[in-house]
């Protein structure tokens, strides 16, 4: 039997799909949608999770086009710290620091995990006040004070919420220095973390170096009174205690500065040719990697079905089987584990260095001897992980490590990477230069190593490099002629990351919308198309981003509509789309949402890592050469639920072609004899075009048909996950709606507004 045999007509109703146990958030979710709840004790915040899903839908495994070897691939790397005999263990290469030497092996030593990064990486506020009394009467009557709010059932929860933030705003501006700990035995007493253990998960967590400063930042540079939003946005966003405060409507005064009187694409520019590029018998291909989260703290044999911080760790456990929170990492019994770690790796772990590198040799294969032309990554290059477990060296270790893998495999093709929102410590951090006490530049450490990094692997000049330092990692290159590829820091609109909490009313705190309007005006004056790259969503379903960075967002696509030829997102670890609507009069709400007003789209790109419950994947476009549009794309990945039996096998992962975008999209026939076809491309028998590009028309097109041929909708479902065992079906007609919903979203305001409260959002579990 071939390698791709065992996959033929396999049906995916395992019975292990779906636990029978629902499985618990993890500690690294709890804090975050804890964050001032947690802090200052606002009662029950954690949501109720989706209800575990059902039967997974069969389909095809696809065909099978290269399998990887089973020896780890050490040539790829200057040498090796440890290599594994079969699949005993993990392998651990050498990785070049660009500050000198290597970094050390200690540092992902899996039985030997931190306790907590370096004293040293906390930023925290300077007072701004007098302190009243002494540090200790201080102390004291704040954890009276709050704990008086979050008992108070004569108040609403979100009056609660409100009324404990301010309560901590008074001692972060004038002691800020205690608020970590006032954090801490406010999690204690009312056991807000519990995970591993309620002193383990609140002692750890609010140490100022990995959350206590950051959200100390908060409560002092946060606005919590007059008209501000901004306690508002804490306790609706990050708690779910208080309804969203409405977007701001951008004014008609804000929109003509914004864009210097011209908020209409000038006609010479929509009336050109969208062809810059050079003219040739050959489309490019170009590549897409998102979400990669090497974890090369992966431990074979650990435990895979954990149920609190991160899984396939020497510290991990189920407490199904095991309630000991504490243990030295490795020593679990195997039989106090519910389901190992494979080599290959698992459904609930971010990838082990092994599947890695099968990744980048699949990669490497589906290039060819004519290789890319050029590709994106849409961020996250970092594990998920327990906070404490996370330093600066990790994160730093993270990017030179993956950005070396990539090279290796893409040879001389230029990438153009976007910085995602665990790529970072604290993880979803970023901070705009405006801050005082010189907390601007508290990520600086980070920006300037991609900045050498990126210059190292050969895809930045030493000029766009200082662009990198300045802008947050965001930077803009020409990868070819006539086009313009601009990377953006999206953590700026992301709603995890906990400094965007301060002055909300601002849709541009850091300035990053503002450099990216003045590119695409650079892009526009020079006649070049643009790709912009990013890591974080601006829409879909609502659960990402800010509202009025999106709103911002959505103004600046319609008014370059005719320059921007795609936008690139990641995140969600899954295979999905949204599309941007004509707005102009300041609401992006106020869209018509019809396929004859669409301006531009958005390709949101599957993740490498399975976490969580997906199959591995990256993606290769075909592109014109003179338009820089996308003519279509094949979507590649490998089944983990059949790598997992790969033990006593002579190969590695088989990957496979799980299908075109063409193949399953451009089939359009439903609208066209409905007469309901309203795009501008004229059909082929109802089909699109072989010769039109994959454009905004054409996937709006596609959720018309997708209104009418609801099977679709499945399929989409299915390759959401790529053809994950452990995917939820799409068969409601509440689902049916809100899909379609969150792929005419462009904005959160937009896609909250869809059925369903955003459940239907995602097919992990």
């Amino acid at each position: 039997m071939s390698p791709g045999d065992e996959l033929e007509r396999q049906p995916l109703t395992d019975p292990d799909a779906h636990p029978t146990k629902e499985r618990p958030l993890s500690i690294m979710v709890k804090v975050s949608i804890a964050l001032i709840c947690t802090v200052f004790a606002l009662g029950v915040c954690l949501p109720s999770l989706a209800a575990t899903p059902s039967a997974a839908i069969t389909t095809k495994a696809g065909t099978a086009v290269y399998t990887a070897p089973l020896a780890f691939p050490t040539d790829k790397f200057k040498s090796m710290y440890w290599t594994p005999q079969r699949q005993e263990g993990e392998p651990q290469p050498v990785i070049p620091d660009l500050n000198g030497g290597d970094f050390a092996d200690e540092l992902n030593d899996p039985n030997k995990l931190p306790e907590a990064p370096p004293a040293s990486e906390a930023a925290m506020p300077s007072p701004t006040g007098k302190r009243p009394g002494s540090r200790t009467q201080l102390y004291n009557d704040t954890i009276k004070n709050i704990s008086a709010i979050i008992e108070d059932a004569s108040m609403s929860a979100c009056d609660r919420c409100v009324a404990a933030v301010k309560a901590g705003q008074h001692v972060a501006r004038v002691e800020p220095e205690i608020v970590p700990d006032i954090m801490t035995d406010l999690c204690i007493k009312y056991k807000y973390i519990t995970k591993p253990s309620v002193d383990i998960g609140c002692k750890k967590t609010f140490l100022p170096q990995v959350l206590g400063g950051s959200y100390t930042q908060v409560l002092s540079y946060a606005v919590f009174d007059g008209d501000s939003k901004d306690a508002e946005y804490i306790c609706s966003l990050k708690l779910g205690k208080c309804p969203v405060p409405r977007m701001d409507v951008l004014t008609d005064d804000f929109l003509n500065t914004w864009f210097n009187g011209q908020r209409d694409e000038p006609e010479n520019v929509t009336s050109r040719s969208p062809k810059t590029g050079e003219k040739s018998d050959k489309n490019l291909r170009a590549l897409h990697l998102s979400d990669i989260h090497v974890d090369a703290r992966y431990v074979v044999g650990s435990e895979g079905d954990c149920d609190s911080g991160q899984c396939c760790r020497a510290d991990s456990f189920n407490t199904t089987l095991w309630n000991q929170p504490t243990f030295a990492p490795g020593t679990l019994p195997k039989e106090n584990i519910s389901h190992p770690a494979s080599y290959w790796g698992y459904y609930h772990c971010d990838p082990s260095w092994a599947l890695v590198a099968a990744t980048m040799q699949a990669v490497e294969s589906v290039a060819g001897k004519d290789g890319f032309d050029f590709g994106v990554f849409t961020g996250d290059i970092a594990t998920h992980d327990a906070h404490w477990h996370l330093s600066r060296d990790l994160v730093r270790y993270s990017e030179q490590a993956v950005m070396d893998v990539v090279k290796s495999a893409i040879a001389d093709a230029p990438m153009v990477i976007a910085l995602g929102n665990h790529d970072s410590a604290p993880t979803d951090l970023a901070a705009p230069h405006s801050l005082p006490d010189g907390n601007g530049n508290q990520l600086s450490w980070d920006w300037d190593y991609v900045a050498k990094a990126l210059s190292h692997e050969g895809w930045v000049n030493e000029t766009v490099a200082e662009v990198v330092r300045t802008h947050y990692g965001g930077y803009s290159v020409s990868p070819r002629a006539g086009l313009r590829a601009i990377a953006i820091n999206t953590d700026f609109w992301y709603n995890g990351n906990v400094l965007n909490y301060i002055n909300t009313s601002n849709p541009d705190m850091s300035g990053m919308l503002r450099w990216l309007t003045d590119e695409l005006q650079a892009a526009e004056d020079a006649h070049e198309r643009v790709w912009i790259v990013g890591h974080v969503l601006s829409g879909w379903n609502g659960r990402n981003s800010f509202p009025n960075p999106s709103n911002l967002f959505s103004h600046i696509v319609t008014r370059y509509r005719s320059t921007i030829a795609h936008i690139f997102f990641g995140h969600t670890h899954e295979d999905e789309f949204q599309l941007f609507y004509h707005t102009r009069d300041g609401n992006s709400t106020d869209v018509s949402r019809k396929t004859k007003d669409v301006v531009a789209h958005a390709f949101i790109g599957p993740s490498v890592t399975p976490s969580n419950n997906v199959n591995p994947s990256f993606r290769v476009y075909s592109v014109d050469p003179e338009t820089y549009e996308v003519l279509d794309y094949d979507q590649y990945y490998t089944p983990l639920n059949v790598n997992e039996k790969l033990s006593d096998s002579s190969h590695g992962p088989v990957w496979h072609k799980l299908y075109s975008a063409r193949e399953v999209y451009a089939n359009l026939t439903a609208i066209s004899n409905a007469n309901a076809y309203s795009g501008q491309v004229e059909l082929d028998n109802g089909w699109w075009p072989k010769d039109a590009p994959l454009n905004a028309t054409f996937w709006a097109s596609v959720t018309d048909e997708m209104e009418k041929r609801t099977e679709l909708i499945t399929l989409q479902q299915t390759l959401q996950g790529r053809n994950s065992i452990r995917s939820p079906p799409c068969t409601t007609d509440e689902c049916f709606q809100a899909k379609v919903c969150y792929m005419r979203s462009s904005t959160s305001e937009l896609g909250r507004s869809c059925p369903g409260n955003g459940a239907f959002g995602s097919v992990q579990s």
